[in-house]
């Protein structure tokens, strides 16, 4: 902490304005942070806990749902015209018919009660007409679980069962009969119409399952339970008549639909455990903290980035006044007394800023006469530098060189020895290239011929133990930086072919590949070995010339890359006696980046 401070503390104006203002706003704006966290959680638990009055409301209204059907049931069960029905053995057949046609008694139930959808007895007596209504106990009936289930109690059971009407589950009254002398004569199942349930719950917007018993459910807005299905869950031990947040298993999804609410209760602690499960959706508990925690957000960034703006305003007009006062005295201690402007304002700066005009006019009048001195004396000199440099440069003139190039040339042909004189007409437009070439662009062609009068030479050199190849697929009009190939073929005869036994071959190919142009130079020469080629390498990489060795093809891979960029330059693979390749890449848009480079 000690360390930052110092450092701060040795930083600019600017920085340590910015930083002592920071030090208010970014508290400020935590803060703020800090309360909206702590009000988007609240909001959260009170959505949270609503859900917990929600669930409790749904099991009220259950609670009336079974206990108006229950009411209808029991009314349905101690009815006279069904005991009759069921207790009479000495009706025939035309007798039942005439007694379903007089006393239509199940059909008026499902008139009277709306949320009753359909009436069933199932019973197993001899001399009886059976019905829709009144169905004989099949085998499959027999082994039901609800058959089980309602012949193991006395009193009413609560199930879903499927109508064997029309194939569909519903929540239904079970309940077993008896004959008036006390014998089981099977069971009545009143079915709970599914509409009246999903009419009571049409207002509900979250994720509900009804379950009875053993979990199966018997309501549900979610498309992964369909009625009839078991409740994937596991042994939930939950707290009779009250409501409490749950996690459920994987396998339920439920899981990631939001904060899972169960409620279960015993009705009228008959053993029927009817199970609840609401589902408020994150959407909905996160929809209106989203809304606002953006609002706050928005309003405190807003007010950080204003409070940044002035900052930023303040400490930049402060600075920019302190500035010119510095870059002034700057300017007098370099010797350059002619300031200009002036720094607005009334206070302190402003005054030491008139105080410094008055200094450099003082000391302008004092050093005047020393000031002209000096650069009379500095005059001298450079012009007898610049005469020094003329003697030496009229020293070299190339013109002679060439003459007498030209001299030899032409003796060489009077005495008919025509090789001589061609080779000398060569190595005169070979040097006239070396000391004509600039750091401008050339022609391919151009920078080609250059190089192929190095190979005439050296092939004029070596006989027939040379041979050499050129293909250009490459615009000849491209443009090139010069002498980049002649140092690479050079190296070749120096290192590879020069101290090879056999016949040397070097072949020049340039192509296109992509967005470069690839300039390949191979010899069949002895190679490089791998300590040397690792020295190579790493003298490319540094541009190091310190050795005096490969300082030619040093220069060149720098050259590129100063004029086209890192991504472009030489590159080296060899095999010990079997030869060496080179390759430089460079751009195929050569003038586009030489001309960068240039600015």
């Amino acid at each position: 902490m000690i360390k930052l401070i110092k450092k701060l503390l040795n930083t600019n104006i600017r920085t340590k304005l910015i930083a002592m203002c920071m030090v208010v706003i970014i508290p400020v704006f935590a803060a703020g942070v800090y309360l909206i966290i702590n009000a988007v959680g609240i909001i959260q638990n009170s959505i949270v806990n609503e859900a917990f009055g929600d669930a409790d409301s749904l099991a009220t209204r259950l609670k009336d749902t079974i206990y108006t059907t229950s009411t209808a049931a029991e009314r349905i069960y101690f009815d006279e015209d069904i005991n009759f029905i069921l207790n009479n053995t000495s009706y025939t057949e035309s007798d039942y018919r005439i007694y379903y046609r007089e006393h239509p008694t199940v059909e008026n139930y499902l008139k009277a009660f709306s949320q009753i959808v359909d009436i069933t007895f199932y019973v197993d007596k001899e001399n009886f007409l059976y019905n829709a209504d009144f169905q004989r106990i099949t085998e499959e009936i027999r082994k039901s679980y609800w058959f089980i289930d309602a012949m193991d109690y006395s009193a009413a059971r609560w199930q879903v069962i499927k109508s064997p009407n029309d194939g569909n589950y519903y929540l239904s009254y079970v309940r077993q009969v008896y004959s008036d002398g006390g014998e089981s004569l099977g069971v009545m199942v009143v079915y709970v119409s599914q509409g009246w349930i999903e009419e009571l719950m049409k207002d509900e917007v979250f994720n509900i399952v009804f379950a009875v018993q053993n979990g199966m459910v018997f309501y549900s807005n979610m498309a992964e339970y369909e009625l009839g299905k078991v409740f994937v869950s596991p042994d939930l031990e939950l707290s009779m008549g009250v409501s409490e947040t749950v996690e459920l298993t994987d396998e339920c999804p439920l899981t990631d639909k939001g904060y899972t609410i169960a409620s279960c209760f015993d009705y009228e602690n008959t053993g029927n455990l009817f199970q609840i499960y609401l589902v408020k959706p994150y959407s909905t508990v996160t929809g209106v903290t989203k809304d606002l925690s953006f609002g706050y957000i928005w309003y405190m960034t807003l007010c950080f980035l204003l409070s940044i703006l002035i900052t930023i305003f303040f400490t930049t007009y402060f600075v920019r006044r302190i500035e010119f006062l510095r870059d002034q005295m700057h300017r007098v201690t370099v010797g350059d007394f002619n300031l200009e402007g002036s720094i607005s304002g009334d206070d302190e700066i402003n005054e030491l800023y008139n105080d410094l005009l008055i200094m450099v006019e003082s000391m302008q009048k004092l050093i005047n006469e020393n000031y002209e001195a000096k650069i009379q004396s500095e005059t001298f000199k450079l012009n007898q530098m610049e005469a020094e440099f003329k003697t030496l440069a009229s020293q070299i003139n190339p013109h002679f060189l060439y003459n007498t190039l030209e001299t030899i040339r032409m003796k060489a042909y009077v005495n008919n020895d025509k090789e001589t004189a061609d080779l000398v007409k060569k190595l005169g437009k070979f040097m006239r290239r070396c000391l004509e070439v600039k750091n401008s662009m050339v022609t391919l062609e151009s920078e080609l011929e250059f190089t192929k009068s190095y190979l005439e030479l050296q092939s004029a050199r070596f006989g027939d133990r040379v041979s050499y190849t050129i293909e250009n697929e490459v615009d000849s009009q491209y443009k090139i930086l010069p002498l980049i190939i002649q140092p690479i073929v050079e190296n070749a005869f120096v290192h590879g072919i020069e101290s090879s036994k056999g016949n040397g071959v070097i072949d020049i190919k340039i192509k296109y590949s992509g967005e470069n142009v690839i300039i390949e130079v191979r010899d069949n020469g002895q190679g490089i070995p791998d300590d040397r080629m690792s020295e190579l390498r790493w003298k490319l990489e540094e541009s190091d010339t310190s050795s005096g060795k490969s300082i030619g093809l040093t220069n060149v891979n720098k050259r590129i890359k100063m004029n086209h960029g890192e991504g472009y330059g030489l590159t080296f693979s060899s095999k010990v006696g079997r030869g060496t390749r080179v390759r430089i890449t460079l751009p195929r848009d050569s003038e586009a980046d030489f001309s960068k480079s240039e600015n």
